[in-house]
């Protein structure tokens, strides 16, 4: 009878169930994470669209402030320097503020302030944006 290789029947076995898992597993995580990125994407992008024809800008009302506490609106002057109540301001401002309401747009009061000007001033041309019912005053720095 032939002689037995015993070096072939002692070699170890090598279970490849374990392999077969890892690879299973693998497998579906790669199918999975294409599905998964395609998902996480709701960024659409922009498509053309016709320019809106009516857009309505606010009336926007320039306030400055000078260093002698006299007060310009749109460039003109109103008022005596130097007032604490400044109604011709707010009369003027309520006039402006109604006619833009008329036409369906805000109002917009910024104010320019001199670094020298007194602070009794802007609180004055606070005042009168409140008595013109106007809410929306912005602070801007003189140049």
């Amino acid at each position: 009878m032939a002689k037995r290789n015993e070096a072939l029947e002692s070699e170890d076995s090598f279970d490849m169930t374990s392999m077969i898992d890892v690879v299973f597993l693998l497998l579906i995580y790669f199918m999975y994470l294409p599905i998964q990125q395609e998902a996480d994407l709701i960024y659409s992008l922009p498509s053309f669209s016709a320019p809106q024809t009516n857009v309505a800008m606010p009336s926007e009302q320039v306030v400055d402030i000078a260093p002698d506490g006299s007060v310009f609106l749109n460039g003109s002057p109103v008022d005596n320097p130097g007032d604490i109540v400044l109604n011709e301001l707010a009369t003027t401002l309520k006039r402006l503020k109604t006619s833009a309401d008329r036409g369906g747009i805000s109002t917009v009061v910024s104010i320019y302030p001199d670094a020298d000007s007194p602070h009794q001033a802007s609180i004055s041309v606070l005042d009168a944006c409140t008595k013109a019912g106007i809410s929306q005053v912005s602070f801007a720095e003189a140049d």
